[in-house]
Protein backbone atom coordinates (compact mmCIF):
# COMPACT_ATOMS: atom_id res chain seq x y z
CA UNK A 1 0.00 0.00 0.00
CA UNK A 2 2.58 2.47 0.92
CA UNK A 3 4.52 2.26 -2.13
CA UNK A 4 1.52 2.60 -4.92
CA UNK A 5 0.42 5.98 -2.08
CA UNK A 6 4.47 6.92 -3.16
CA UNK A 7 3.97 5.63 -7.15
CA UNK A 8 0.65 8.08 -7.18
CA UNK A 9 2.30 10.74 -5.86
CA UNK A 10 5.50 11.01 -8.25
CA UNK A 11 3.50 10.09 -10.67
CA UNK A 12 1.37 13.59 -9.86
CA UNK A 13 4.27 15.69 -9.43
CA UNK A 14 4.83 16.68 -13.43
CA UNK A 15 1.13 17.44 -13.28
CA UNK A 16 1.74 20.12 -9.82
CA UNK A 17 4.53 21.42 -11.45
CA UNK A 18 2.69 22.11 -14.41
CA UNK A 19 -0.41 23.77 -12.48
CA UNK A 20 3.01 25.99 -10.47
CA UNK A 21 4.19 27.29 -13.56
CA UNK A 22 1.14 28.45 -14.95
CA UNK A 23 -0.03 30.29 -11.80
CA UNK A 24 3.34 32.00 -11.74
CA UNK A 25 3.07 32.86 -15.49
CA UNK A 26 -0.33 33.97 -15.18
CA UNK A 27 1.37 36.29 -11.93
CA UNK A 28 4.05 37.98 -14.14
CA UNK A 29 1.94 38.47 -17.23
CA UNK A 30 -0.67 40.14 -15.36
CA UNK A 31 2.06 42.37 -13.41
CA UNK A 32 3.97 43.36 -16.99
CA UNK A 33 0.27 43.96 -18.45
CA UNK A 34 -0.54 46.23 -15.57
CA UNK A 35 2.35 48.62 -16.68
CA UNK A 36 1.60 49.09 -20.36
CA UNK A 37 -2.46 49.79 -19.97
CA UNK A 38 -2.82 52.03 -23.38
CA UNK A 39 -1.17 48.82 -25.10
CA UNK A 40 -3.57 46.62 -23.12
CA UNK A 41 -6.21 48.80 -24.64
CA UNK A 42 -5.56 48.60 -28.09
CA UNK A 43 -5.33 44.93 -28.00
CA UNK A 44 -8.27 44.49 -26.19
CA UNK A 45 -10.52 47.17 -28.75
CA UNK A 46 -8.94 45.44 -31.85
CA UNK A 47 -9.96 41.96 -30.96
CA UNK A 48 -13.48 43.21 -29.55
CA UNK A 49 -13.69 44.82 -33.15
CA UNK A 50 -12.26 41.66 -35.15
CA UNK A 51 -15.44 39.49 -32.71
CA UNK A 52 -17.86 42.35 -33.74
CA UNK A 53 -16.63 42.08 -37.65
CA UNK A 54 -16.40 38.90 -37.96
CA UNK A 55 -20.06 37.83 -38.09
CA UNK A 56 -20.75 39.89 -40.88
CA UNK A 57 -16.56 38.56 -42.48
CA UNK A 58 -18.23 35.11 -42.14
CA UNK A 59 -21.76 35.53 -43.75
CA UNK A 60 -20.08 37.49 -46.78
CA UNK A 61 -17.41 34.77 -47.10
CA UNK A 62 -20.37 32.50 -48.14
CA UNK A 63 -20.65 33.78 -51.75
CA UNK A 64 -16.66 35.11 -52.18
CA UNK A 65 -12.90 34.63 -50.48
CA UNK A 66 -12.48 35.60 -47.44
CA UNK A 67 -10.10 38.02 -47.80
CA UNK A 68 -12.56 39.89 -50.64
CA UNK A 69 -14.86 39.79 -47.42
CA UNK A 70 -12.77 41.47 -45.04
CA UNK A 71 -11.69 44.39 -47.76
CA UNK A 72 -15.14 44.68 -48.23
CA UNK A 73 -16.25 45.57 -45.14
CA UNK A 74 -12.96 47.23 -43.51
CA UNK A 75 -13.53 49.72 -46.87
CA UNK A 76 -17.53 50.17 -45.45
CA UNK A 77 -15.75 50.99 -42.02
CA UNK A 78 -13.20 53.29 -43.36
CA UNK A 79 -16.13 55.12 -45.09
CA UNK A 80 -18.61 55.05 -42.25
CA UNK A 81 -15.32 56.64 -40.10
CA UNK A 82 -15.21 59.42 -42.66
CA UNK A 83 -18.46 60.04 -42.12
CA UNK A 84 -18.15 60.59 -39.07
CA UNK A 85 -14.83 62.43 -38.68
CA UNK A 86 -16.09 65.16 -41.67
CA UNK A 87 -19.70 65.80 -40.19
CA UNK A 88 -21.10 64.28 -37.38
CA UNK A 89 -17.85 65.10 -35.26
CA UNK A 90 -17.55 69.14 -36.35
CA UNK A 91 -21.57 69.19 -35.52
CA UNK A 92 -21.59 67.10 -32.07
CA UNK A 93 -18.52 69.85 -31.08
CA UNK A 94 -20.23 72.92 -32.30
CA UNK A 95 -23.16 71.75 -29.90
CA UNK A 96 -20.71 71.39 -27.16
CA UNK A 97 -19.60 74.53 -28.21
CA UNK A 98 -23.40 75.98 -28.21
CA UNK A 99 -23.65 74.28 -24.32
CA UNK A 100 -20.81 75.66 -22.91
CA UNK A 101 -21.52 79.03 -23.74
CA UNK A 102 -25.60 78.60 -22.74
CA UNK A 103 -24.29 76.27 -19.83
CA UNK A 104 -24.92 79.30 -17.09
CA UNK A 105 -28.18 79.90 -18.31
CA UNK A 106 -29.49 76.27 -16.81
CA UNK A 107 -28.83 77.73 -12.94
CA UNK A 108 -30.68 80.96 -14.19
CA UNK A 109 -33.64 78.40 -15.06
CA UNK A 110 -33.48 76.36 -12.07
CA UNK A 111 -33.89 79.71 -9.77
CA UNK A 112 -36.59 81.00 -11.93
CA UNK A 113 -38.65 77.97 -11.39
CA UNK A 114 -38.04 77.57 -7.72
CA UNK A 115 -38.95 81.69 -7.99
CA UNK A 116 -41.98 80.75 -9.50
CA UNK A 117 -42.93 77.67 -7.39
CA UNK A 118 -42.30 80.15 -4.28
CA UNK A 119 -44.36 82.12 -5.32
CA UNK A 120 -46.93 80.09 -6.55
CA UNK A 121 -47.30 78.48 -2.64
CA UNK A 122 -47.02 81.67 -1.43
CA UNK A 123 -49.99 83.04 -3.14
CA UNK A 124 -52.50 80.24 -2.32
CA UNK A 125 -51.43 78.73 1.04
CA UNK A 126 -49.10 82.31 2.42
CA UNK A 127 -46.09 82.68 3.75
CA UNK A 128 -46.23 80.64 6.72
CA UNK A 129 -46.36 77.17 4.64
CA UNK A 130 -42.77 77.76 3.31
CA UNK A 131 -40.47 76.54 6.41
CA UNK A 132 -37.84 79.37 7.85
CA UNK A 133 -35.12 77.38 6.42
CA UNK A 134 -36.33 77.63 2.83
CA UNK A 135 -34.11 80.81 1.31
CA UNK A 136 -31.06 78.58 2.80
CA UNK A 137 -32.23 75.33 1.58
CA UNK A 138 -32.43 76.81 -1.78
CA UNK A 139 -29.43 78.66 -2.00
CA UNK A 140 -27.39 75.28 -1.20
CA UNK A 141 -29.42 73.59 -3.47
CA UNK A 142 -28.13 76.58 -6.39
CA UNK A 143 -25.05 76.14 -5.20
CA UNK A 144 -24.65 72.69 -5.51
CA UNK A 145 -26.38 72.99 -9.02
CA UNK A 146 -24.07 75.77 -10.38
CA UNK A 147 -21.09 73.07 -8.80
CA UNK A 148 -22.38 70.42 -10.50
CA UNK A 149 -22.90 72.37 -14.13
CA UNK A 150 -19.24 73.37 -14.00
CA UNK A 151 -17.34 70.43 -12.86
CA UNK A 152 -20.00 68.60 -16.10
CA UNK A 153 -18.35 71.16 -18.27
CA UNK A 154 -14.45 70.38 -17.17
CA UNK A 155 -15.37 67.34 -17.69
CA UNK A 156 -16.33 67.58 -21.30
CA UNK A 157 -13.50 69.81 -21.58
CA UNK A 158 -10.86 67.34 -20.81
CA UNK A 159 -12.82 64.47 -22.60
CA UNK A 160 -12.43 66.66 -25.72
CA UNK A 161 -8.61 66.78 -25.14
CA UNK A 162 -8.18 62.86 -24.72
CA UNK A 163 -9.78 62.86 -27.86
CA UNK A 164 -6.78 63.07 -30.11
CA UNK A 165 -5.44 59.92 -28.03
CA UNK A 166 -8.82 57.96 -28.58
CA UNK A 167 -8.55 58.71 -32.19
CA UNK A 168 -5.00 57.12 -32.31
CA UNK A 169 -5.87 53.91 -30.35
CA UNK A 170 -9.24 53.35 -32.46
CA UNK A 171 -6.91 53.80 -35.58
CA UNK A 172 -4.47 51.26 -34.03
CA UNK A 173 -6.84 49.10 -33.27
CA UNK A 174 -8.49 49.20 -36.91
CA UNK A 175 -5.38 48.37 -38.58
CA UNK A 176 -4.67 45.36 -36.05
CA UNK A 177 -8.35 44.06 -36.16
CA UNK A 178 -8.09 44.12 -40.04
CA UNK A 179 -4.73 42.18 -38.83
CA UNK A 180 -6.82 39.55 -36.77
CA UNK A 181 -9.30 38.79 -39.20
CA UNK A 182 -6.85 38.04 -42.46
CA UNK A 183 -4.41 35.92 -40.17
CA UNK A 184 -7.40 33.82 -38.40
CA UNK A 185 -6.19 30.42 -39.68
CA UNK A 186 -2.66 30.97 -38.69
CA UNK A 187 -3.69 32.31 -34.52
CA UNK A 188 -6.34 29.73 -34.61
CA UNK A 189 -3.44 27.19 -35.42
CA UNK A 190 -1.17 28.44 -32.83
CA UNK A 191 -3.95 28.61 -29.93
CA UNK A 192 -4.95 24.87 -30.32
CA UNK A 193 -1.26 24.31 -30.65
CA UNK A 194 -1.37 24.84 -26.73
CA UNK A 195 -3.67 21.73 -26.14
CA UNK A 196 -2.81 18.38 -26.45
CA UNK A 197 -4.13 16.19 -29.45
CA UNK A 198 -6.19 14.17 -27.78
CA UNK A 199 -7.81 17.58 -26.34
CA UNK A 200 -7.85 20.08 -29.39
CA UNK A 201 -11.52 18.78 -30.83
CA UNK A 202 -12.50 20.40 -27.42
CA UNK A 203 -10.48 23.85 -27.82
CA UNK A 204 -11.93 24.20 -30.89
CA UNK A 205 -15.73 24.01 -29.94
CA UNK A 206 -14.26 26.11 -26.89
CA UNK A 207 -12.74 28.36 -29.44
CA UNK A 208 -16.24 28.80 -31.73
CA UNK A 209 -18.43 29.21 -28.30
CA UNK A 210 -15.73 32.16 -27.49
CA UNK A 211 -16.26 33.43 -30.80
CA UNK A 212 -20.08 33.09 -30.83
CA UNK A 213 -20.59 34.57 -27.31
CA UNK A 214 -17.99 37.47 -28.09
CA UNK A 215 -18.94 37.97 -31.35
CA UNK A 216 -22.56 38.01 -31.31
CA UNK A 217 -22.15 40.46 -28.30
CA UNK A 218 -20.40 43.37 -29.69
CA UNK A 219 -21.99 43.26 -33.04
CA UNK A 220 -25.33 43.11 -31.14
CA UNK A 221 -24.19 45.76 -28.87
CA UNK A 222 -23.12 48.06 -32.01
CA UNK A 223 -26.52 47.40 -33.46
CA UNK A 224 -28.56 48.55 -30.45
CA UNK A 225 -26.10 51.75 -29.96
CA UNK A 226 -26.82 52.73 -33.52
CA UNK A 227 -30.46 52.19 -33.84
CA UNK A 228 -30.98 54.31 -30.54
CA UNK A 229 -28.22 57.36 -31.13
CA UNK A 230 -30.09 57.66 -34.81
CA UNK A 231 -33.76 57.23 -33.48
CA UNK A 232 -33.27 59.61 -30.64
CA UNK A 233 -31.33 62.07 -33.10
CA UNK A 234 -33.94 61.76 -35.59
CA UNK A 235 -37.49 62.41 -33.33
CA UNK A 236 -35.91 65.41 -31.30
CA UNK A 237 -34.40 67.22 -35.03
CA UNK A 238 -38.27 66.64 -35.54
CA UNK A 239 -38.82 68.19 -32.13
CA UNK A 240 -36.65 71.16 -33.21
CA UNK A 241 -34.12 70.32 -30.72
CA UNK A 242 -31.24 72.40 -30.75
CA UNK A 243 -29.20 69.68 -29.32
CA UNK A 244 -30.75 66.76 -31.24
CA UNK A 245 -27.34 65.60 -32.63
CA UNK A 246 -25.13 65.96 -29.82
CA UNK A 247 -27.94 64.03 -27.30
CA UNK A 248 -28.38 60.94 -30.20
CA UNK A 249 -24.53 60.87 -30.17
CA UNK A 250 -24.16 60.87 -26.03
CA UNK A 251 -27.48 58.13 -26.18
CA UNK A 252 -26.25 56.02 -28.47
CA UNK A 253 -22.65 55.94 -26.36
CA UNK A 254 -23.92 55.44 -23.19
CA UNK A 255 -26.33 53.03 -23.80
CA UNK A 256 -23.60 50.46 -24.48
CA UNK A 257 -23.87 50.59 -20.34
CA UNK A 258 -26.16 48.68 -18.88
CA UNK A 259 -28.75 50.08 -16.96
CA UNK A 260 -26.62 53.61 -15.92
CA UNK A 261 -25.88 54.50 -19.30
CA UNK A 262 -29.62 55.65 -19.65
CA UNK A 263 -30.05 56.94 -16.98
CA UNK A 264 -26.64 59.21 -17.45
CA UNK A 265 -28.51 60.15 -21.05
CA UNK A 266 -31.39 61.10 -19.14
CA UNK A 267 -29.95 63.11 -16.80
CA UNK A 268 -27.93 65.29 -19.77
CA UNK A 269 -31.27 65.49 -21.80
CA UNK A 270 -33.10 67.15 -18.27
CA UNK A 271 -30.30 69.43 -18.95
CA UNK A 272 -30.25 70.36 -22.61
CA UNK A 273 -33.47 70.53 -22.82
CA UNK A 274 -34.35 72.74 -20.63
CA UNK A 275 -31.85 75.22 -21.97
CA UNK A 276 -35.37 75.62 -24.65
CA UNK A 277 -37.49 75.25 -21.88
CA UNK A 278 -39.17 72.85 -19.80
CA UNK A 279 -41.56 71.31 -22.02
CA UNK A 280 -38.27 70.55 -24.63
CA UNK A 281 -36.82 68.77 -21.45
CA UNK A 282 -39.86 67.06 -20.83
CA UNK A 283 -39.97 65.81 -24.67
CA UNK A 284 -36.22 65.05 -24.75
CA UNK A 285 -36.31 62.60 -21.49
CA UNK A 286 -39.51 61.11 -23.07
CA UNK A 287 -38.07 60.41 -26.18
CA UNK A 288 -34.77 59.01 -25.20
CA UNK A 289 -36.83 56.78 -22.48
CA UNK A 290 -39.38 55.89 -25.12
CA UNK A 291 -36.43 54.63 -27.39
CA UNK A 292 -34.53 52.87 -25.01
CA UNK A 293 -36.71 50.83 -23.86
CA UNK A 294 -37.99 49.92 -27.67
CA UNK A 295 -34.32 48.80 -27.75
CA UNK A 296 -34.89 46.85 -24.95
CA UNK A 297 -37.85 44.96 -25.46
CA UNK A 298 -38.40 44.75 -28.85
CA UNK A 299 -34.65 44.59 -30.33
CA UNK A 300 -32.19 42.80 -27.48
CA UNK A 301 -33.95 39.66 -27.79
CA UNK A 302 -33.68 39.78 -31.71
CA UNK A 303 -30.32 40.77 -32.19
CA UNK A 304 -28.45 39.61 -29.37
CA UNK A 305 -30.50 36.17 -29.58
CA UNK A 306 -29.04 33.49 -27.35
CA UNK A 307 -25.10 34.75 -27.69
CA UNK A 308 -24.73 35.73 -24.01
CA UNK A 309 -27.23 33.58 -22.26
CA UNK A 310 -26.45 34.79 -18.38
CA UNK A 311 -29.34 35.21 -15.99
CA UNK A 312 -30.63 38.94 -14.98
CA UNK A 313 -29.22 38.53 -11.50
CA UNK A 314 -25.93 37.51 -12.72
CA UNK A 315 -25.59 40.10 -15.47
CA UNK A 316 -26.42 43.09 -12.41
CA UNK A 317 -23.52 41.51 -10.41
CA UNK A 318 -20.97 41.25 -12.98
CA UNK A 319 -22.13 45.11 -14.49
CA UNK A 320 -21.71 46.18 -10.53
CA UNK A 321 -18.37 44.15 -9.95
CA UNK A 322 -16.75 45.54 -13.04
CA UNK A 323 -17.33 48.68 -12.77
CA UNK A 324 -16.19 48.91 -9.19
CA UNK A 325 -12.86 46.77 -10.36
CA UNK A 326 -11.97 48.17 -13.77
CA UNK A 327 -14.31 51.17 -14.19
CA UNK A 328 -16.10 52.19 -17.62
CA UNK A 329 -14.14 49.21 -19.52
CA UNK A 330 -15.70 46.75 -16.59
CA UNK A 331 -19.20 47.90 -17.65
CA UNK A 332 -18.88 47.74 -21.19
CA UNK A 333 -17.59 44.13 -20.51
CA UNK A 334 -19.06 42.79 -18.19
CA UNK A 335 -21.52 41.11 -19.43
CA UNK A 336 -19.27 39.24 -22.33
CA UNK A 337 -17.12 38.28 -18.97
CA UNK A 338 -20.00 36.73 -17.34
CA UNK A 339 -20.50 34.55 -20.53
CA UNK A 340 -16.66 33.78 -20.24
CA UNK A 341 -16.87 32.98 -17.07
CA UNK A 342 -20.11 30.74 -16.89
CA UNK A 343 -18.21 29.00 -20.28
CA UNK A 344 -14.94 28.22 -17.96
CA UNK A 345 -17.29 27.16 -15.30
CA UNK A 346 -18.82 24.35 -17.62
CA UNK A 347 -15.69 23.44 -19.37
CA UNK A 348 -13.31 23.50 -16.44
CA UNK A 349 -14.22 24.29 -13.20
CA UNK A 350 -18.06 21.70 -13.18
CA UNK A 351 -16.04 18.95 -13.99
CA UNK A 352 -12.94 19.43 -11.86
CA UNK A 353 -14.97 19.57 -8.59
CA UNK A 354 -17.06 16.29 -10.28
CA UNK A 355 -14.08 14.71 -10.80
CA UNK A 356 -13.71 14.37 -14.34
CA UNK A 357 -11.32 16.20 -16.85
CA UNK A 358 -11.31 19.15 -18.17
CA UNK A 359 -13.87 19.65 -21.24
CA UNK A 360 -16.18 16.64 -19.70
CA UNK A 361 -19.37 18.46 -19.76
CA UNK A 362 -21.12 19.61 -22.64
CA UNK A 363 -20.76 23.41 -23.96
CA UNK A 364 -24.29 24.84 -22.62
Amino acid sequence: MTTRVSTLDISDRPRIWRIAGAIVFAIIALIVLSRIPLTVEVFIVATLMAYGINPVVRRLSNRMPRLVAVAIVYAALVLMVLFFGFIIVPDTIGQLQSFFANSGDVVGIVQGWTNSWQAWIVQHFGAKALPAQFQDIENSALAQITAGVNNLVLGAGNALLGIASDIVVGITAIVLSYYFLTRVTEIRASFYSLFPDSDRPAAERIAREISRVVGGFVYGQFVLCVFTGLAVWLVLTIAGSQYALLLGALTGVLYALPFLGILVALGFGVMLGSLQGWTMALITVVAIAVISKISDILLVPKVMAESVGVSPMAVIFAIFAGGELFGVWGLVLAIPAAALIKLAWNVWIHPWIRGRPAFHDELT
